[in-house]
């Protein structure tokens, strides 16, 4: 860490330390999110609570490079936790009760090679070359889909097993978060249409006019977090391939969803996988990759493996 980071921090901490309400702590943490990758964070606690949140700092330390003061970025955090504090929003009680937890543990799918020291300290179940884990969803709109890793010091509070997590999860996971599967232009013409309404419906239009099914579909969830777990949900891609009479190629473009593309004979595996890979080391960001992989859903076998076993 350089020493102008490290400036940048003390002064932060003092200076948000020295005003931010009575009763509440500030310290510098870091925190091992997906793939390994440890984010530096100012962790808010009040004296009282056993929740404490934490306002990751790159974004901020990029802002005090560029000439923002230390004093504006410290109002901006204590303004952040104001309106952000669990506390006023989530009854940790509803956390710790099993009985009310297991309501809301739902499953995502990680990168299994990526998080190898994460996976030891939860449970986890292995799939292809990712892994299952589960987390918690919180039920609050305030709080826009914040969730809670599940670890294994969970499990033995609660005094519950792995396997019942897993089985309470793929109960959950499909009703609370649905999937979500539509043509890629359907997707583009979604966020397109956010800036120009009229560009939009002129994409759709030249979708229509088109022969044939489209080349790709994304599928995701409806709350589009963690949603390429919808690829274990029963029956989905089953559902989809008979409709279209066709095996799939699966591209995972993030955890949050898939690229479906319909297979035939042209298609080489290797030039996707290749994709793929670019993708993933250009645009997508390293905590939210999911597998360099492209998998390959046999209809016929219901089987979903990676495609240089099918090839």
């Amino acid at each position: 860490m350089n020493q102008n980071y490290e400036t940048f921090e003390a002064k932060l901490v003092e200076y948000v330390r020295t005003h931010i309400d009575e009763g509440v702590s500030a310290e510098i943490t870091e925190v091992t999110k997906n793939n390994g990758v440890v984010l530096k964070g100012l962790a808010l606690k009040e004296d009282d609570s056993s929740i404490s949140p934490t306002v990751y700092l790159e974004r901020y330390y990029d802002a005090y490079q560029g000439g923002r003061s230390i004093e504006a970025i410290g109002e901006e955090i204590i303004e952040v936790y104001h309106k952000g504090n669990l506390g006023e929003f989530f009854d940790v009680t509803d956390f710790l009760d099993f009985e009310k937890a297991k309501k809301r543990i739902v499953y995502k799918l990680v990168n299994y090679e990526k998080n190898k020291v994460l996976l030891k300290q939860i449970p986890h179940k292995p799939f292809l070359d990712m892994a299952v884990v589960y987390y918690y969803l919180l039920e609050n709109e305030q709080l826009d889909n914040a969730t809670i890793l599940i670890y294994n010091n969970h499990l033995e509070s609660w005094n519950t097993t792995a396997k019942e997590i897993d089985e309470i999860a793929t109960l959950n996971t499909p009703l609370l978060l649905k999937e979500d599967l539509h043509s890629i232009t359907e997707v583009l013409y979604q966020i397109m249409k956010k800036r120009n309404e009229e560009e939009a419906a002129k994409l759709l239009e030249l979708e229509n006019e088109e022969e044939g099914d489209p080349v790709m579909y994304v599928l995701s969830n409806r709350n589009k977090i963690f949603g390429a777990a919808a690829i274990l949900y029963s029956g989905v891609l089953k559902a989809f391939s008979d409709k279209l009479k066709k095996d799939l190629f699966i591209l995972p473009s993030s955890v949050h969803e898939v690229i479906l593309i319909p297979k035939d004979e042209t298609m080489e595996w290797e030039k996707l996988q290749e994709m793929v890979q670019e993708v993933n080391s250009t645009q997508v960001e390293d905590v939210e990759i999911l597998s360099d992989s492209v998998y390959c859903y046999q209809r016929n076998k219901d089987s979903l493996l990676p495609a240089w076993q099918v090839a």
